[in-house]
């Protein structure tokens, strides 16, 4: 006789298996704790100046990421994204930016200075990914979404493409615009 429907064992699968892994949900947990948006939104300012070097190349700036994280070398540059973009004419205040990243070393850092930087400049929602990690495509891909009146303006992606990542090795950041592609030179340079 065969065995009725009840009596079989439930099927299981690899990424069941693999979400209960106490190891696995202990890093979500640690991801999920890093790029959770802490500390004061107080808005401040502070003068800054042109950084020799701070030039972005094809499709992003790309620099050792002890270079993104001294002083305001970063914040420099996200803002300087902001000047461009009110100077186009681009709906920043009100509006919606996408921010992630590749989950590389100091990624979640990265993403909360951005993410605070933009609410500084008037932007009233921030989509993220789920633990600041989306892939290049797929930040371009939301970005593109439209619907419901939440059409994103454009995006920061935290990723320094096939480059190695770590302490000691690249960092990097890119701004897509309204189509989800490479922002033109006027807008990063």
């Amino acid at each position: 006789s065969s065995p009725t429907r009840s009596s079989r064992p439930a099927p299981t699968c690899v990424a069941a298996r693999a979400r209960a892994d106490p190891r696995v949900l202990s890093a979500r947990r640690a991801m999920a704790e890093a790029t959770a948006l802490s500390g004061s939104l107080d808005v401040s300012t502070l003068k800054t100046a042109p950084i020799d070097g701070q030039k972005p190349g094809t499709s992003g700036l790309r620099k050792k990421t002890k270079v993104f994280m001294e002083g305001y070398y970063l914040h420099n540059f996200v803002q300087s994204v902001f000047n461009a973009l009110f100077a186009e004419g681009v709906p920043v205040e009100g509006g919606t930016l996408v921010v992630s990243g590749d989950g590389r070393f100091w990624n979640p850092e990265a993403i909360q200075i951005i993410i605070k930087i933009a609410f500084a400049n008037g932007v009233k929602r921030v989509w993220c990914g789920t633990n600041g990690l989306l892939s290049t495509p797929a930040v371009s891909a939301v970005i593109r979404t439209r619907g419901k009146g939440f059409e994103p303006f454009g995006g920061f992606i935290c990723s320094a493409s096939h480059n190695p990542g770590g302490l000691t090795e690249d960092f990097g950041i890119k701004y897509n615009c309204e189509n989800g592609g490479p922002a033109p030179e006027k807008m990063t340079d």
